[in-house]
Order: C-alpha cells, then structure tokens, then sequence
C-alpha cells in the first residue's frame, strides 16, 4: 500500500467546502487532475459546480480514501456515496441556541503548525484547511464561522465519534450491566479463548488494552499487517483477503504487551468495545445512539454513520453530522446540558470518572516513548475515549485531518471544529478560546 494512503487513515480529516479559484477552474475545463496543493476555500453558499464535483468524487477507492489531496473535499462530506450508511435520527422540537456574539475571540491567540496566529488569521488562512468553528458559551453560541462548508453541510467527525461509544459503555455501566474492571470476555463470547481474554474493559476504553493493534505509519504501512487490513475491509475492500471479515481480523490479533501500561492508540479498542455494548444491550449501534444520545439532544438534523460489509457501524470514526450538532453533543457534558435536553444524557458520575479516574502514568509512558517534550499546559492523561484531560478538568477529543471537540464543564464552554488539513490539528484554539472565557 502505498504511503501517503497509509499516512493519512489517523490524520484523515474532514471535507470541506470551498470557491473555484482561476487555476482550478483552468484545470477543470483542461481536464487536467486537480493539483494535490489544496484549493482555497471559499464561501460555498452554491456548492462545487457539477462537472468538477464529479470529477472529485472518480475513482473512489481504499487507495485513495484518505488522499491528502482535494479528493478529500468531496470525499468527506459525502461519505454515503461511496459506503453504506446508517441514519442515526433525531427526535422532538430542535434546541434553538440563542446568540451572543464575542467578536473578541477572532483575536485570541495559539500555536499550531502554521506558528501562532489568532483565531481569525487561522480561519483565514488557506493553508489552514478549517472548515467550520464553533464556540458555545453558558449555552449560547458567541462565535461560528464557516471558511469552507455550509453551516447545513454533514460533515465526518472520524475519530471524535469514539466518545460516543465511550458514552454509551458508560450509559451500560450506570445501570449496573457492565463492570469495567471486569475483563471482556465475561460479556463478549467471542473473545473467550483469543488474546482478548483476561483483559480488563477499562484497559480498552483507555486505549492501553496491550494488543497488537497500534495505530501508526509503520501498522499502516504493511499491508501484511492486522491494522491495514482490518481499515481495508472495513472501507468495503477485500482484494487480496478473501473472505476475511473485520470482526475477524479483530479477534485473531496477538498480544503486543501487558494491558494498563501504555496509551496506544488504535481504532480496533473502539470496535470492540462497540461489540462489547451491541452484546450487552441487544441493540445496534446506530439504533443505540439515535434512541439515547442524537433524539433527546434537540439536532437540528440526523446524522450517518457508515456500516461494514457485515453491518457494523464505523463508530471509531466515520460518523457526520452538522458542526452544531457536534457541539451540541458537547453541551451534554457541560452544565448547559438542559439547553439542548429534558434530561441528563451523561450519566451521573461518569464525567468524573473521565476527568478525575484517569491514570497519567499510562499517558506520561506514552509521551516517554515518542520522546516528546512534555507541555506544561498539556494534557495530564487521556481517558475513556477522549485523548486529553487537562489538570483544570478540560476534556479534548481529536480527529482525523483536523476535527476537534474540546469541552471545558469548568467554564461551560463547548469548542467544536471540521477541518481538512493536511497536517497539524487545532487543539491549542480550543483551550486558548476556553481559558479566554469565564463562567
């Protein structure tokens, strides 16, 4: 598999929207392939012309899924053409968001591959590839533009969906149906008798399961191993695997090391856990999040959520929806949660758990092995899904090419962001915005 598919299946962001500049244009009516240095964005008000949309959207395949091109443009806000889809509904009256705009956040401050810019400069910015930003505060919307998409455009999410998941385990553990100190293979059959056994649930929602499973440019790379296969069938190709289904490959993976010492990353803890709560609940995944979480939140649409050959709901990342349903979402951790919902939707007690039942020894060994240096404002662990919990209580969860959800119940402040960059996130503006407001 050639690298820059593989580079791109972590980082892989979401689509955006953006104006046809002249040497697009010129490239268009040549029938000249768009060049891979990224369009401007623009105001989208109209969408692409058809004949470039077309063109975008040619030649879809597992090869080029996460192309760092302007393929991802069209790729990404229109997953459902290309795999199938389970809508996820919502329900009831929608929860309008009153408005006070803050005009004064444009001028806060970060860092980011780009250098420190202000939030507006970053927004402005072509290189920057961010989509849509939205910033909700005591539960009203202060700041939302939208650079290069539609505020009515769906847009993926990729790896920020994973909370969800997270949320509906804690939902099963609230009610006294799974204990997450117990191992999996005490509520999932399937993983009796595989290297799942014996490993703790809790050990999985915190990405330290000990597997096999590392998402990173060396698993990617090899096509002979379970992490790029497994990607590839769950994108609907299974040339050269035969008859392999994901859930496959998932069970038959090996041991990498002991479970609950170090924060590896992998998509595969995510789907097993979906399996863990389809078992549980009786349920399927999309039924699950449309009937507790996306119907008592008052969306102002549905969302998608891209099912696998066999079925299973692509819940550690390829989920869409609207920005402000994003944010919405982030509001039920928040003190405002009854802006958008008649009841509590996170669980009593599970947001503690998040923040204050994490373990920094897990994080501080995996900031050890990339030899990074560690930020004195940086995250103090990643918990349950979510990649970061800062020492004031923040949570933060990343996705592919840019997305972000950060939430501050501190401050009651929701920051939510689509992005296609090709590289870099923007987890700096969310903290800096949140730091910037007050209760």
């Amino acid at each position: 598999m050639e690298g820059s598919r593989n580079r791109t299946i972590r980082r892989c962001g979401a689509i955006a929207s953006f104006a046809l500049s002249a040497a697009v244009a010129t490239a268009w009516a040549q029938s000249e392939p768009v060049a891979p240095a990224g369009m401007p964005l623009g105001d989208m008000a109209h969408g692409l012309p058809a004949e470039l949309s077309y063109r975008l959207r040619d030649g879809f395949s597992w090869s080029n899924a996460y192309a760092t091109d302007d393929r991802n443009v069209y790729y990404f806000m229109n997953w459902e053409e290309f795999v199938p889809h389970r809508t996820v509904w919502r329900a009831g009256p929608v929860s309008e968001l009153a408005r006070t705009p803050n005009d004064d956040l444009g001028g806060v401050r970060a860092e980011s591959f780009l250098g420190e810019l202000s939030l507006d400069e970053a927004l402005g910015d072509p290189r920057s590839r961010i989509q849509g930003f939205v910033v909700v505060h005591g539960g009203k919307i202060v700041f939302e533009r939208y650079p290069g998409m539609r505020d009515q455009d769906h847009h993926m999410w990729f790896s920020v969906s994973k909370t969800i998941t997270s949320l509906l385990l804690g939902m099963l553990e609230a009610e006294g149906r799974i204990d997450v100190e117990r191992p999996i293979e005490e509520y999932l059959p399937e993983a009796a008798g595989t290297h799942w056994a014996g490993v703790r649930i809790i050990d999985i929602a915190d990405m330290a399961s000990g597997m096999d499973i590392l998402e990173d440019e060396a698993s990617r790379n090899d096509a002979a191993n379970s992490v790029s296969q497994w990607f590839q069938i769950e994108i609907g190709d299974t040339t050269g695997l035969g008859t392999l289904t994901s859930d496959q490959i998932l069970l038959a993976v090996g041991k990498r090391g002991e479970p609950g010492q170090v924060f590896e990353y992998s998509s595969l803890n995510t789907r097993i856990l979906g399996l863990l709560v389809e078992e549980v609940s009786g349920r399927r995944m999309p039924d699950l999040i449309s009937e507790r979480i996306w119907s008592k939140m008052g969306a102002e649409g549905d969302a998608l959520v891209a099912v696998n050959l066999q079925g299973r709901a692509g819940l550690y990342g390829l989920y869409s929806s609207r920005l402000r349903d994003m944010a919405r979402y982030g509001m039920l951790y928040t003190p405002s949660w009854n802006t958008v919902a008649a009841e509590p939707v996170v669980p009593e007690g599970l947001l503690d758990k998040i923040r204050n039942g994490c373990r920094p020894a897990i994080y501080r060994r995996m900031v050890a092995l990339r030899e990074a240096a560690p930020d004195p404002d940086g995250p103090r662990c990643n918990s349950r899904q979510w990649d970061a919990v800062f020492a004031d209580g923040d949570i933060y969860k990343a996705g592919a090419r840019g997305q972000g959800l950060y939430v501050s119940p501190s401050r009651d402040v929701v920051v939510a962001w689509f992005s296609t960059s090709f590289e870099g996130e923007w987890r700096n503006y969310g903290r800096a915005v949140s730091k910037h407001l007050r209760r």
